[in-house]
């Protein structure tokens, strides 16, 4: 990317996810001048649901889901591990991913970091009505 200021070529400080765009700090070689650039995606992503209904990505489902898990963890917790299981989703470039890519994301982030968020979600994800089911998911999770 160019420079605004005098056109010349920039280097990357910094990039974070917000929202559904990328922010990136910039800095020019040349001038020195620091700048932000905000790029979105050029597709939107759609998710298939279980019963084969599609529908746009909603990012804010993923933070509900992980509140819901982690009850009353720290907030910036929440959005560090929201921002990690974003970034994995858009890192794979599909225009479509099934619910069930999304629900095993969120898995590998809970279990990192709340083995009890994991299992309260993973109840939910995997259908688990069946306590048979829920002793196997725990040693699997413990082992």
């Amino acid at each position: 990317m160019d420079c605004p200021f005098c056109h010349k070529e920039t280097r990357v400080l910094e990039s974070r996810l917000v929202d559904n765009a990328v922010r990136r700090r910039r800095e020019c070689l040349s001038c020195s001048n620091r700048f932000t650039t905000y790029e979105e995606p050029f597709f939107q992503l759609m998710v298939i649901k279980k019963d084969g209904r599609e529908q746009p990505f909603d990012s804010e489902k993923i933070s509900r889901s992980l509140e819901k898990a982690c009850g009353k963890a720290d907030a910036q917790l929440l959005q560090d591990m929201h921002q990690r299981i974003e970034r994995k989703l858009l890192a794979k470039k599909k225009q479509r991913m099934s619910s069930n890519e999304i629900g095993k994301a969120v898995l590998q982030e809970l279990k990192k970091i709340d083995k009890m968020a994991y299992i309260r979600f993973a109840t939910i994800h995997k259908s688990m009505e069946d306590p048979k089911e829920l002793k196997k998911e725990v040693s699997l999770l413990t082992a």
